[in-house]
């Protein structure tokens, strides 16, 4: 250990009292490092700002289809179910028959003219073998039931006899305007009055007029429907409901207030 020591206090001995070091060198070298140093940095920045841009294409599509909207989904309107039906040319025996109405409804597909809105339906069904027909009524539940359907048989007068009766339907109706069928404190106050019945020979046109409203009947293989909406059954004290009826020439051949 002793020699040791004594061999490094002989090496410091032996050093330069003095260290003059070479300025010019330090300071080459030193801008040697700074740019050395800065085009590493130079290289990382640019390398940090492709990798950014390069992650910026690829999350972005993947951040869209993550975030994208879905397709809004359309309120479907509760099926209408059939209140009410009535053979044509047999109301009183066929309009409160249950089985004969759960046999139309199930059977008798093919439906001469249909006329619909919100409230529900009124239709001309054909039997299937093509021998009778049948008025029938829907309604669209509220509060998961349906808004029913009142019948009356209209024997008219004049060209129109009891085989070409006009049928009407009445119900309470919530009208045009959308509402939320299932909420309970929605409450439906209008009326919804259903008509249809046998184009009578000569007519071509079958005009209604009436609760602030004027429209024309569908007419399809020779029997007609239509419906009108109130939003109050005493309006129709002073503003009634008339049919007219008109032959080709447009002459009017018949008119009635219901």
């Amino acid at each position: 250990m002793t020699s040791e020591l004594k061999t490094l206090m002989d090496q410091a001995a032996d050093r330069p009292a003095t260290f003059a070091p070479d300025t010019a060198a330090l300071v080459a070298a030193g801008q040697h490092r700074t740019r050395v140093r800065r085009v590493k940095v130079v290289a990382a920045t640019a390398a940090t700002a492709v990798t950014a841009i390069i992650a910026v294409l690829l999350m972005g599509p993947l951040g869209n289809a993550r975030t994208a909207p879905q397709p809004a989904t359309t309120a479907t309107q509760p099926t209408m179910v059939t209140d009410l039906c009535a053979k044509s040319d047999d109301f009183f025996r066929t309009a409160n028959d249950d089985a004969w109405r759960r046999q139309v409804v199930g059977n008798w597909t093919d439906k001469v003219v249909e006329v619909t809105d919100p409230d529900g339906a009124m239709t001309v069904r054909r039997s299937p073998d093509g021998s009778q027909y049948a008025y029938c009524v829907a309604g669209v539940p509220m509060m998961g039931k349906p808004l029913g359907g009142f019948g009356a048989t209209l024997i008219n007068v004049g060209i129109v006899t009891r085989p070409y009766q006009i049928q009407r339907y009445w119900s309470m109706a919530c009208g045009d305007v959308p509402v939320d069928r299932d909420n309970r404190t929605t409450w439906c106050r209008g009326v919804r009055y259903s008509y249809a019945g046998r184009v009578p020979e000569g007519v071509t046109r079958i005009a209604f007029s009436g609760l602030g409203q004027h429209a024309d009947a569908t007419i399809k293989d020779g029997y007609w429907a239509h419906r009108v909406y109130t939003d109050n059954i005493l309006k129709g004290n002073t503003d009634p409901i008339f049919i007219t009826m008109y032959d080709g020439a447009g002459k009017q051949v018949f008119k009635e207030r219901y």
